[in-house]
């Protein structure tokens, strides 16, 4: 009687996780169904133990109900498996790595108290062996599938979490078993009873995941980003790397200093060693990548906070920054250097009488063509409003006003400007050699305009 209430109540969550999945239309639906499937060979193996115990009073090692158990797991690897890699298609090494790390130092608990005993063990056969190893080689397969689930990428809804606490719960049903075994623990009907509900309870959560609405979206692939090493993520690392270490520890001190699994705590340090190194690199490219993004992020914000946004010339800020360093270039070098203010003619009543769009039209025309007829040592930019600034290095008077004669034509829409001009005498201040510039184009535009006056 217990096992039908028992089984039933299994059944009843595999049920639920189908009729939950077919409901929701869940992606990769026959997957999910597959994965019930596996948790329906479990019931069979129960309701197949149970009658060899008490309808034919035998209890055979491996027995029939062990080929349902492993069936059921393998299958259950493999359906995992490819919900993973539907999920998770891009390439995650951190992803791998962690998940590496967490099974492997339960995979250093399993060899020393469950596959080693059993492989030394003279009474078990060949088959016995293979099954009883069989267990907890499956058991961590899962749990590598799990850590890779609960590290990888994608939103945690309902159903992930749902899924993943059933894993967790019978994971755990499984070892507590195991474990009772090893050390060979006479569990009470209490106990047995409490690591029984272990499986019960994922049989529930199963079913309440393929229920819940979340299940649709579960095996749809999720962008995969650079994660942030939270705590918990490096307090659950750091405690696995412990493992082997711990066990050193523990065999040293019972034993009289003397180590059992030398050889395995020592295989078990050096993988964890290089995993972490792995992991390491790993973390170390990513802020290195993070680093260069931001860098990139930060020059083109530099470029575009010295750029004027209508016209893409060089703004104001980048004109006051260039003045000076040209200066000192220019000291340095002992040449000449002129500065040159320009402005659009009439261009308010431009603006008027065609509208803004079209004196913006204007200025971002206007600059596209005089930079167009520059040298790529001159330097323009937009001042502001109307007025443009170019400073013309390695050139006097003569050069600049050759070079202000060439850009006059080029001025689109029958266009004209005024220029001062100003040569550096190399010792004022760029300020005062800006404002004789633009005094000499006040003087130019009170002359009649469409000229270039010199500064004197």
């Amino acid at each position: 009687m217990q096992t039908i209430v028992y089984d039933s109540i299994a059944v009843s969550g595999v049920i639920a996780m189908v009729v939950g999945v077919i409901r929701n239309r869940a992606a990769a639906a026959r997957l999910w169904i597959m994965f019930a499937g596996c948790q329906l060979l479990v019931v069979g193996g129960d309701f197949t133990y149970a009658w060899y115990a008490r309808h034919l009073n035998q209890s055979p090692y491996p027995a029939p109900a062990d080929g349902f158990y492993l069936a059921a797991g393998v299958l259950e690897v493999l359906v995992l498996v490819r919900i993973l890699r539907r999920r998770l298609p891009a390439r995650d090494a951190a992803g791998v790595i962690e998940a590496v790390i967490l099974t492997g130092s339960f995979a250093l608990i399993a060899w020393v108290y469950l596959m080693k005993p059993v492989a030394q063990d003279t009474e078990l056969t060949t088959a016995g062996k293979l099954v009883a190893i069989g267990y907890p080689v499956i058991d961590l397969l899962l749990l590598t599938l799990l850590a890779r689930m609960l590290v990888g990428g994608g939103a945690r809804n309902g159903a992930f979490r749902l899924l993943a606490l059933g894993m967790t719960s019978y994971l755990a049903a499984d070892y507590a078993w195991a474990f009772t075994d090893h050390f060979e623990f006479e569990a009470g009907t209490f106990t047995s009873h409490l690591m029984d509900a272990g499986y019960l309870i994922a049989f529930g959560l199963y079913g309440a995941a393929g229920l819940h609405p979340g299940i649709r979206d579960l095996a749809e692939p999720v962008e995969i980003t650079d994660r942030r090493f939270s705590r918990w993520r490096l307090g659950l690392l750091t405690t696995a790397t412990m493992i082997a270490p711990a066990l050193l520890i523990e065999q040293a001190w019972f034993a009289d200093n003397h180590v059992a699994d030398a050889q395995a705590i020592a295989a078990g340090c050096v993988g964890m060693f290089l995993l972490v190194v792995a992991r390491m690199t790993v973390l170390i490219r990513q802020v290195e990548r993070q680093a260069s993004v931001l860098e990139s992020q930060a020059e083109e914000l530099t470029e575009l906070a010295q750029r004027d946004t209508l016209t893409g010339l060089a703004n104001r800020r980048a004109w006051e920054q260039a003045l000076p360093l040209a200066l000192d270039h220019a000291r340095r070098d002992g040449n000449l250097l002129a500065l040159a203010v320009l402005d659009l003619d009439h261009f308010k009543r431009f603006n008027d009488q065609y509208g803004h769009q079209a004196g913006d039209r204007l200025l971002k025309e206007a600059a596209a063509a005089w930079a167009g007829g520059l040298r790529s040592d001159d330097l323009l930019a937009r001042y502001g409003g109307e007025e443009f600034a170019l400073i013309i290095p390695n050139g006097g008077a003569t050069l600049a006003g050759e070079l202000l004669d060439r850009l006059r034509p080029l001025t689109p829409h029958g266009q004209t400007f005024s220029a001062g001009v100003a040569v550096w005498d190399g010792q004022e201040s760029s300020e005062m050699l800006f404002a004789r510039a633009d005094a000499a184009l006040y003087e130019a535009k009170g002359a009649g305009r469409n000229r270039v006056a010199l500064a004197a």
